[in-house]
């Protein structure tokens, strides 16, 4: 990312920053799984995915080398497809590397299918799917991804994804993706490990976007992880650029990048062309992409759209009323945050969701409720929870906030505004806390059992929701990375953890790993959501490793840790 497009701090800006160098390394994990091997040449060599599972519908998807002509996709209940059940044809454009996506019907609701593609003779892979389930459903088990930077590291969650016990479902919450070029965010080591952006730059274009969404498909571990279970998708910021909005990006420069509308266009067209997602209805814009999916009785997900479709544009703390390193004593000073936080921040207008989708919600929450089922799901991209900075100044070492001083301006500057008991990411529902209080005020009006889900910041987050009168709403589940560095990776220091600074400044706050890659599973019955949060070893090694870091039980008397 250029410093002409940065505004003010960022967590992309402070990550960027990279690491103080002598704050000490991680230990190298046991070698004790090795990457996934998977078909690299023929027609197929870029994998085969499913995905928005319906009752009787499944999206799959491939890409084919060499264009023209047609492609078969077969179904089968056996693995060895010798019964063939559900069977077509798909034209394939003319070019060199071609997306081919099906969206097939007349499937049987619960069942789980092997599916493949067939081009002259040559089969792809054979992947696993599986329909949603109608009427008593006692137990569902789903996953929940997020932030796969390739540049960044290896994707040992989706090898761990892929090898473990399958999931009825794989709900991918974002940046599945990464836009920025060689020597953005992230990119560091990717020389050293084989993974240079492609293109070299940032995608504007579609071509741009397409040739980034076939690096990411040749990955082995991602293939891997596709073939296991049909995955629910939303995008992030990534997808287009980071903390993009409604009208535009944060890394997004109109003077040098072109039309903001046209750069959307092209990254949506290529998330649809390059994931096996179901595309809005016709006559919806393509930014419409919010819906819901049924398990039975048991729950029903419901699939948010927070970037391109409504949301006002970001706060920056370039809009802060007082300097960072001002008095947190003096009335005046927490007069002047205060209405920053209520008047500027707080500003009815600002939205997350537009009108439509906000309707879509109310209702699908309400009628979720009424039709029996038992868990109320939300797939979101930006933390919900309320999260203040604790004051890092008084609880690091000093010889740390010295070193932070000489190294890295962008954290000093954190770790000073610190002090003021700051909201940490405007970004994230933090940032549109009259949005927040409307979803709530939805939740409620419902009766809703709300359970979120979340992904963007590269942690592992576990909070209780509270409303602004404090009444529990529900409880957020939060997903670390994929690959992505979390906010302080590059700030490891002997007995310093910045998560339990930050538990222990927000009652609310049951979990706060800043350094841990992974992912969530979640076993979930109609009393109970069991999340083990899957820890996984450096992203920078190829060979992995891979324990239950946390475990969490929720039920609707809250959440507690196991």
């Amino acid at each position: 990312m250029s410093q002409t497009k940065k505004s003010g701090w960022t967590r992309r800006a402070a990550l960027s920053a990279g690491g103080l160098g002598v704050l000490g390394s991680a230990s190298c994990a046991p070698k004790i799984a090795a990457r996934a091997q998977t078909q690299t040449d023929g027609p197929f060599g870029l994998g085969i995915a499913s995905g928005d599972p319906l009752q009787t519908r499944v999206i799959l998807w491939t890409a084919v080398s060499g264009g023209g002509g047609e492609v078969t996709w077969q179904i089968a209940p056996d693995e060895k497809f010798e019964i063939i059940t559900n069977s077509g044809t798909v034209p394939v454009a003319a070019g060199e590397l071609v997306p081919v996506k099906v969206d097939v019907d007349g499937l049987v609701a619960g069942t789980v299918y092997f599916y493949r593609f067939v081009r002259d003779g040559v089969p792809s892979e054979t992947g696993r799917t599986k329909t949603l389930p109608t009427g008593d459903v006692r137990q569902i088990s789903l996953a929940v991804v997020s932030c796969s930077n390739h540049p960044a590291g290896y994707f040992h969650s989706y090898a761990h994804l892929a090898q473990a016990e399958p999931v009825d479902a794989v709900l991918a919450l974002g940046d599945y993706i990464y836009e920025y070029g060689l020597g953005g965010f992230a990119t560091d080591d990717a020389e050293a490990l084989g993974r240079v952006p492609e293109p070299v730059h940032e995608c504007i274009s579609y071509a741009d976007y397409a040739m980034r969404y076939a690096q990411y498909h040749r990955d082995p571990d991602l293939q891997a992880a596709h073939k296991v279970a049909p995955w629910i998708m939303t995008w992030d910021d990534h997808e287009t650029a980071n903390d993009s909005w409604n009208g535009g990006a944060q890394n997004h420069d109109p003077a040098t990048e072109g039309n903001w509308a046209a750069r959307e266009a092209a990254s949506l067209r290529a998330f649809y062309d390059w994931t096996p997602s179901r595309e809005p209805a016709q006559g919806q814009p393509r930014s419409a992409f919010w819906r819901s999916f049924d398990f039975g009785n048991l729950a029903r997900v419901t699939m948010l759209e927070t970037r391109l479709s409504g949301r006002s544009e970001q706060i920056t703390f370039e809009q802060f009323p007082v300097p960072v390193d001002a008095d947190p004593k003096d009335k005046t000073v927490q007069a002047k945050i205060r209405a920053f936080e209520q008047d500027v921040l707080g500003q009815k207008d600002r939205r997350m969701l537009g009108d439509a989708q906000a309707a879509f919600v109310a209702e699908t929450l309400q009628s979720s409720v009424i039709s029996g089922q038992a868990w109320q799901i939300l797939g979101n991209q930006c933390l919900f929870a309320e999260l203040r900075s604790p004051d890092y100044m008084a609880g690091l070492p000093k010889w740390l906030t010295w070193l932070t001083k000489r190294k890295s301006a962008l954290y000093y500057e954190y770790f000073q505004r610190s002090r003021l008991n700051p909201l940490l990411n405007l970004d994230a529902w933090d940032g549109y806390p009259a949005a927040r209080e409307r979803l709530y005020d939805k939740v409620k009006a419902a009766s809703a059992n709300l359970l979120v889900v979340t992904g963007d910041t590269h942690d592992f987050t576990a909070s209780t929701l509270r409303d602004q009168a404090g009444t529990k709403v529900g409880i957020e589940l939060g997903t670390s990375g994929v690959s992505s560095p979390g906010n302080f990776s590059g700030l490891t220091a002997p007995g310093v953890n910045f998560g339990k600074l930050t538990e222990d400044h927000n009652p609310d706050i049951l979990l706060h790993d800043t350094v841990t890659t992974g992912y969530i599973r979640m076993q979930i019955t109609r009393d109970q959501v069991l999340a083990d949060y899957i820890s996984t070893s450096s992203v920078k090694l190829p060979n992995w490793s891979a324990k239950i870091g946390y475990q969490f039980a929720i039920s609707k008397a809250g959440i507690k840790r196991v």
